[in-house]
């Protein structure tokens, strides 16, 4: 049945429809605060350590056998290609514009890697209908994707070119503005006071009262104080007007804004400041833990009204920044770039390692002699040889490599791959024509786990669209850098524009040389080469950036983004029409 024209672009545009209905939901769901930062990295990290390896496995055992070893050596070729050829044009930006030194290596990184996750499997999903492709053709179309993203993981997480990125930040052992007043915190940006009743304070008590041990988080509660905006509860409480921010010592407020006390103690100066510094932290008395922090400040927002709650809540990329940003654990060596991070986290916080006893172990532990056993002495021997011959022969690299291995993602394609490619472990979990004996329910023994797999994995795209949502919504532009903003449309240009043109010319290349034999599996290349950048860049870019200071990578990341994401929709309607149309003939 051959389509019209009309009937053609409305196939392609009807799947485009549905990832950005659910991607505007994910970012409503950010922007109201239905689904914080807190939640958002954990939901992340469970689709990543749980749902989608569940759906690699399950596609690629279920859709791939040693049959497809040829398409799978050409979708290996055609990513590589892709991954240059995005470089390449990136670097070509970067000499033809003008792009901020601070952002050379993540321009070449945005260049390197499309995002070939979610959209694509999204896409080729909805695709499955019957009109174009049939429903095994479609899964068939998810496994090439997920062998797509498989390699993409592969490149940036055991071969370590996440961290390219991080070198944009080499800079530093100054953060930027360092020199500058200091900033406010993420924190306290997050949920700064508005309104004519701020007032920020810093109080400075002497010898009597500067010993941290002899002052508890209860006397220390100045966030209750920061404002005169006091809830009703404080006002029944304390009809006075008087604030005890410690014992002993008494504040009201008087009519200049100012704070006096009552029966202060000699020589403690209490005063009042128009410094935009109002983070706990700095006060010299004690450093309030950032959860009490976080505790108060939110009663105090609770206290007003829908609108004003609304105006402070909105998501900043402050907020995201703080969740995942390292620099401090880096500077004070607490965190190891040359060693594999946790295997738990999309990005993670803290070393893992099989060499070194006291990755995930503290050293207090281990130095306690008290705490020892013959057996642990014996295992801590055992590690402390293995870490000292990975020195001895330099093979960090290549423990790097296996360590990452690892991670549930790349585990669950690897062993997806394997039983695919083994006809007798494949017979075990999917019908095949080899022989072996069925369950008494006549199904593969092993097949449960298809069917694990596959419940599970059903959520991973959708969690992953409304989670690209939230990531939208949480960027912001504060400033940008002069002339960067021709930068971001050309490379726009080249990523959405040009690069899928290539990629329309090389896979009919391969098509008629009989390199792809099968149409979904041509479409789904072409999809592929039509994607923006990957999203996983905000991540990793939050992670080296510093809490306080200009964030010019996150600014420069985030024009490229909203532009991207705002003519997606055109460019790939057009790739997929032209498809449909010339390539495919439908």
């Amino acid at each position: 049945m051959s389509l019209t024209l009309g009937a053609a672009i409305y196939i392609a545009l009807k799947p485009i429809f549905k990832i950005y209905t659910i991607i505007f939901v994910g970012f409503l769901l950010a922007k109201f605060d239905i689904v914080s930062m807190e939640n958002s990295k954990g939901i992340s990290n469970m689709v990543v350590n749980a749902i989608l390896p569940c759906l690699t496995f399950n596609k690629i055992v279920a859709n791939i056998s040693w049959e497809d070893i040829k398409e799978i050596g050409v979708i290996i070729l055609s990513a590589f290609v892709l991954f240059v050829l995005g470089a390449t044009v990136a670097i070509f930006t970067i000499f033809v514009t003008t792009v901020p030194k601070k952002f050379f290596w993540g321009l070449i990184f945005a260049g390197f890697f499309p995002n070939i996750s979610d959209l694509p499997i999204a896409y080729v999903q909805s695709m499955g209908n019957g009109s174009i492709f049939t429903a095994d053709e479609a899964d068939k179309g998810v496994a090439y994707s997920c062998i797509f993203l498989f390699i993409q993981s592969f490149l940036m997480m055991n071969f370590g070119m996440w961290r390219v990125v991080g070198l944009d930040f080499r800079d530093g052992g100054k953060r930027d503005g360092e020199n500058a007043p200091p900033a406010a915190s993420p924190v306290t940006e997050e949920y700064e006071l508005t309104g004519a009743s701020k007032i920020e304070n810093i109080v400075r008590p002497l010898n009597t009262y500067q010993s941290k041990e002899k002052m508890s988080n209860s006397d220390l509660s100045l966030n209750s104080i920061a404002t005169n905006d006091m809830t009703s509860q404080e006002s029944y409480e304390n009809p006075s007007g008087y604030i005890k921010p410690y014992k002993g010592i008494s504040l009201r407020t008087s009519n200049d804004g100012s704070f006096k006390s009552k029966n202060n103690p000699p020589h403690t100066e209490i005063y009042r400041t128009s410094s935009a510094f109002s983070s706990p932290g700095a006060l010299e008395m004690s450093r309030i833990q950032e959860k009490s922090s976080l505790h108060d400040l939110a009663s105090i927002r609770s206290s007003r009204g829908s609108s004003s709650y609304m105006r402070q809540r909105r998501p900043v990329v402050n907020e995201l920044i703080s969740k995942y940003s390292a620099v401090d654990k880096i500077k004070k060596g607490e965190l190891d770039l040359s060693r594999p991070l946790s295997l738990t986290e999309e990005v993670g916080s803290k070393n893992a390692s099989i060499g070194n006893a006291s990755a995930d172990t503290t050293n207090d532990e281990f130095n306690n002699e008290e705490n020892y056993t013959s057996d642990n002495r014996s295992d801590s021997d055992k590690k402390s040889n293995i870490s000292a011959f990975i020195e001895r022969h330099n093979l960090k690299w290549l423990q790097y490599f296996i360590i990452n291995c690892l991670r549930p993602a790349s585990l669950g394609a690897i062993l997806g791959i394997l039983c695919a490619l083994i006809p007798w472990v494949k017979a075990c979990f999917v019908s095949t024509y080899v022989h072996v004996h069925k369950a008494p329910d006549g199904e593969p023994v092993l097949n449960f786990l298809m069917d694990f797999t596959e419940y599970i994995g059903n959520a991973c795209v959708p969690l992953g669209l409304l989670l690209l949502g939230g990531t939208l919504a949480r960027l912001e532009i504060k400033s940008l850098p002069p002339g960067f903003i021709k930068s971001a449309i050309l490379m726009t240009c080249f990523r959405l524009i040009v690069i899928p043109i290539i990629g329309v010319l090389w896979v009919n290349k391969l098509y008629s040389i009989k390199w792809l034999d099968t149409p979904i599996g041509k479409f789904d290349m072409i999809l592929t080469w039509s994607m923006p950048s990957a999203t996983a860049q905000v991540y990793f870019t939050a992670f080296y950036t510093p809490a306080c200071g200009e964030h010019i990578q996150m600014n420069c990341l985030s024009v490229l983004f909203v532009i991207q994401y705002a003519v997606l929709f055109i460019t790939v309607a057009f790739v997929v029409t032209y498809t449909l149309k010339v390539d495919l003939k439908v």
